[in-house]
C-alpha cells in the first residue's frame, strides 16, 4: 500500500500522536515524518511496513487509541485556538503525579 501524505496524517492524528511521537514510535528521524506528511518524500519499503503496522493496531484497538492530545483538551475546555506549551507541560506533570 502507498501512503499519501493525507494517510499518513489522518493516522497519526487517528493514534492522536504528534510528529515527534511519531517519529519517535517508527524510530525515525522527525524530519522524515514531517516530509511525508509535507508530500516531499514518499515512505520507503520498510517504512510502509511499519505505517500498515500502526493502522493495524489503530483497527484493532480503535476504541482504545482514540485520545485527545492534552493540548487540544485544554485548548477546547477554554475555548482557545492557542495555547501555551508551558500549559502542556504542567498539566501532564500534574496527571502523572496523581498516579
Amino acid at each position: 500500500m502507498n501512503f499519501t501524505a493525507d494517510e499518513i496524517r489522518q493516522l497519526r492524528y487517528r493514534m492522536g500522536w504528534s510528529q515527534a511521537e511519531m517519529a519517535r514510535c517508527l524510530q525515525l528521524d522527525l524530519s522524515i515524518v514531517s516530509g511525508w506528511e509535507a508530500g516531499r518524500l514518499l515512505p520507503q519499503v520498510e517504512h510502509r511496513t511499519a505505517l500498515l503496522r500502526v493502522l493495524s493496531q489503530a483497527e484493532t484497538n480503535a476504541e482504545k487509541v482514540q485520545r485527545r492530545p492534552i493540548a487540544e483538551v485544554i485548548m477546547k475546555g477554554r475555548g482557545l485556538s492557542q495555547i501555551h506549551d508551558l500549559e502542556v507541560i504542567e498539566s501532564d506533570y500534574k496527571k502523572n503525579s496523581d498516579n
